[in-house]
């Protein structure tokens, strides 16, 4: 179970831990959703490391941690887009993903963002559900030659 934990600005020398929490949380928690070779050709990402060092650098990172160790994060792409939302897989449903949305949240209203929107995996679609998103279509989009449903999703903010 998570304890106490804390939201504060991504660094840059974040990046490595963050790419692991991502490696992990798709390979035991996104698997149960997707084909093996889906898991692996998403995972791949991560081990890009000038992409990822350059994703990491090119929108908004937040990132909750305890102790001095991140446990999950979210990147905003302003003015209105959540790009990625991973959480460690031994602390999941512990409140952090939801802290982590309500701390993107504060900051598009603090904007005037009108609406916030996400591409969900199969996996966090429910999560962005229960936090008010609906979803606007489901899509299909490919990544590193496989192919993956994913829901676009919006929340009003008004």
């Amino acid at each position: 179970m998570t304890a106490n934990f804390i939201i504060r600005p991504g660094m840059d020398d974040d990046a490595p831990a963050l790419a692991e929490i991502f490696r992990r949380s798709i390979r035991e928690v996104a698997s149960q959703h997707y084909r093996p070779a889906q898991i692996e050709a998403w995972v791949r990402f991560a081990d890009e490391t000038d992409a990822w060092h350059q994703r990491m650098r090119s929108r908004e990172v937040w990132v909750a941690e305890t102790d001095g160790k991140p446990l999950g994060f979210i990147q905003f792409e302003p003015p209105d887009h959540i790009d990625l939302t991973y959480v460690h897989p031994e602390h999941q449903r512990c409140g952090v993903a939801s802290a982590l949305l309500a701390k993107i949240e504060a900051v598009a209203r603090s904007s005037g963002v009108p609406a916030l929107t996400v591409e969900a995996s199969i996996t966090s679609r429910p999560f962005f559900a229960a936090c008010g998103f609906e979803i606007i279509a489901p899509q299909i989009v490919t990544a590193r030659g496989q192919d993956f449903l994913n829901y676009r999703m919006r929340k009003n903010l008004a």
